[in-house]
């Protein structure tokens, strides 16, 4: 019998081995989930802050609407930079909200209105037929929800536009709900509208109709690179003049939420690995007790003529054998584990949702698999396994020939 063979009856026959492989499976199949989690969170809001916002932002800083430097002038500087494959300006204005005739539109100070970001956009959804003539506006699905928006509904907005001595006076116009979309990032739909753009510079009274340019960069582009080539050409052009422009990348408008999440992966990271490191630490203590119930056993391998540095990495070679099989079950149940949240939801939550859209943005859980994660995690759980089998494959590789044999 090869010991290989034998380490395979051991780890068959020995109900304490197969515990230690199935505490080290549940170790990394949670280390599997929460990686899941934590790279979806990450990889979603990557997503949806480029997809709306774009890679790199363009935003003027000049105080006063009228004193900011021409669209034109901003389009001609960005034109034929390398690496974005497209240019759009937008228009952000505040607005606040009701339905047409309702009385409390009457009074700003109302809390029946609702505030709403309204982006102006040169490509709009298509608006459906009869609408008339006020201008399309499309709310994001959770707004559209929260305030029961159909599409032909007309809504009523409440803004302020700067006069023309700079003085902000009252502004009020109607616009026809069109269908709502979804971005899939939960507060994003829940406070913005898009609308066009040349319809909402008329409503807003806005002399430059755009605050700021979104480019969009290539696949694979460096956006860091990116933005500081976008830099240069504005120096150039003579609109970086500071407290004028800034450039903001994808990253730059994610700002602390951002760098939270990719702390709290950090964390939570470290803090599940140690689960595991415990798990597999007790491979000492099994190992330990293997080499004290199996000393007959080894006695026969030193008469066959094994030498002690063989059977030392025979048990170095068996904690291996049990955090392999541990790990591979545990990834396995960390793969279903991350398929299947939603039925773990309701285990532990019952009818209460534990995962709630409000509180951490996205509408389901998003899930990404990382394979180079992964490969650090097995990488990492076989590697502290080994370690921890040197102190019993030490012990069973001096254990007295005559002894062992004599043991039963």
């Amino acid at each position: 019998m090869s010991l290989l063979a034998l380490a395979v009856s051991w780890f068959r026959r020995r109900l304490l081995l197969s515990m230690s492989a199935l505490a080290i499976a549940l170790g990394v199949a949670v280390m599997f989930a929460v990686l899941a989690v934590m790279n979806g969170f990450l990889y979603e809001f990557e997503r949806t802050i480029r997809e709306f916002a774009g890679d790199v932002v363009v935003r003027p800083l000049r105080t006063g609407d009228r004193t900011a430097r021409p669209l034109e002038d901003y389009l001609a500087a960005l034109e034929g930079i390398e690496g974005v494959v497209s240019v759009e300006p937008r228009l952000n204005w505040f607005g606040l909200v009701g339905r047409r005739g309702a009385r409390a539109l009457d009074d700003p100070r109302s809390a029946d209105l609702s505030g709403l970001l309204l982006v102006g956009v040169d490509d709009p959804p298509a608006a459906p037929q009869g609408f008339g003539d006020d201008p399309p506006l499309w709310p994001g699905r959770a707004v559209a929800d929260r305030l029961q928006l159909a599409p032909g509904e007309r809504l009523e907005v409440i803004s302020y536009a700067a006069g023309d001595d700079g003085q902000p006076f009252p502004v009020r116009g109607t616009f026809t709900v069109g269908a709502a979309f979804a971005t899939g990032q939960f507060d994003q739909d829940l406070d913005r509208a898009l609308v066009p753009r040349a319809a909402l510079a008329r409503f807003a009274r806005s002399h430059t109709g755009f605050s700021d340019v979104m480019l969009r960069a290539g696949p694979g582009a460096d956006v860091p690179e990116l933005a500081a080539r976008v830099r240069e050409r504005l120096e150039r052009n003579g609109l970086m003049l500071p407290g004028e422009t800034a450039v903001l990348t994808w990253r730059d408008q994610g700002g602390n939420f951002l760098a939270a999440v990719e702390n709290q992966r950090g964390i939570l990271s470290m803090v599940f690995f140690f689960i595991v490191l415990v798990a597999a630490y007790q491979l000492v203590a099994t190992l330990l007790l293997t080499v004290a119930e199996k000393r007959h056993d080894l006695g026969v391998l030193g008469a066959l003529g094994a030498a002690p540095a063989r059977i030392a990495g025979f048990f170095v070679a068996l904690g291996l054998f049990i955090a392999g099989a541990g790990t591979a079950a545990g990834l396995l149940l960390g793969w279903w584990l991350s398929h299947n949240l939603d039925v773990v939801e309701g285990w532990i939550g019952g009818d209460e949702p534990i995962f709630r859209a409000d509180i951490y943005k996205f509408e389901t859980i998003p899930i990404a698999i990382d394979p180079a994660s992964l490969g650090v995690l097995v990488g990492a759980t076989l590697a502290a396994a080994a370690l921890f089998s040197f102190l019993p494959a030490w012990r069973g590789a001096r254990t007295p020939l005559i002894r062992a044999l004599q043991s039963r």
